[in-house]
């Protein structure tokens, strides 16, 4: 039952559109590509933009599961509103995709995306002109429970998550509500699980979540759950007329910019 369970469910949660082979020269910005090595043996891909300030933070973004980097550049529109994000947040910008995604080979898994996210983090930790002690993680939709497992793991002057889910167990139940009983009596499935609201408890740093109130991918009311369980400092912005996937670049580049702010002038937040 566990193998069948997690068969069935592990495709609908590692999947995405197809991957760009183009550079992200579309998006105006200063870029370099990144080689990043994990310790099990993949070679991934990973993009830095980095901000014109010197001595600026650093946003490690973790994507979601119908994603991969190039999305950021794919058509026009996101790579004009991509560039309008950057403009905003003054910060180093640095993406990566797991395995499985992108032009990578593989299978991606839970652990394997904390693996991977990990093995971004340290390359960036080897760049002199990176502070570590100023790099926050962000996480969006899936990536939420990356970054979150990721802090679990390794430290950072804060983390970001936008549109978090609680966890995958619960959000299977809420799009097949007959999942209930089956998980009623196999309290360890799924074995592919981002169990958010139990990690996000024990975290120890300045927390941002951003939900849209128009979500119907991620219901607001589990950014909502997240953001009770954890612990102070935090704040929660909600996006009015904002769904799952919208742009949203002056709402997001608001709330990032202020948290990020905040956080290293040393002011509560």
């Amino acid at each position: 039952m566990t193998l069948a369970a997690e068969r069935m469910i592990r495709p609908r949660i590692f999947y995405h559109n197809g991957w760009h082979p183009e550079p992200p020269h579309a998006v105006g910005w200063p870029h370099e590509e990144a080689t990043i090595q994990t310790p099990d043996g993949h070679t991934l891909q990973g993009w830095l933009f980095k901000a014109s300030q010197p001595g600026a933070p650093t946003l490690l973004f973790m994507h979601g599961t119908s994603y991969n980097a190039s999305d950021m550049w794919a058509t026009e529109e996101r790579a004009a509103a991509f560039n309008e994000f950057l403009t905003g947040i003054r910060a180093n910008f640095f993406l990566f995709d797991y395995r499985g995604y992108g032009r990578h080979n593989g299978e991606a898994t839970e652990d394997g995306t904390y693996v991977d996210a990990s093995a971004a983090l340290a390359w960036l930790h080897q760049r002199p002109d990176i502070d570590p002690a100023r790099i926050f993680f962000y996480g969006f939709s899936m990536g939420t429970g990356v970054a979150t497992g990721l802090a679990m793991r390794e430290k950072s002057a804060g983390l970001i998550l936008r549109a978090p889910f609680t966890s995958v167990r619960a959000m299977a139940i809420t799009r097949h509500p007959w999942m209930a009983s089956l998980f009623a009596f196999t309290p360890w499935l799924p074995l592919t699980n981002y169990d958010t609201l139990r990690r996000i408890r024990r975290i120890d740093r300045p927390l941002l979540v951003m939900h849209g109130d128009r979500d119907t991918t991620v219901p607001d009311y589990m950014g909502r759950q997240v953001f009770d369980a954890a612990p102070e400092p935090k704040v929660f912005v909600s996006f009015p007329d904002t769904g799952h996937s919208d742009l949203a670049t002056g709402l997001v580049v608001s709330a990032i910019t202020e948290f990020v702010d905040s956080v290293l002038s040393g002011a509560r937040i």
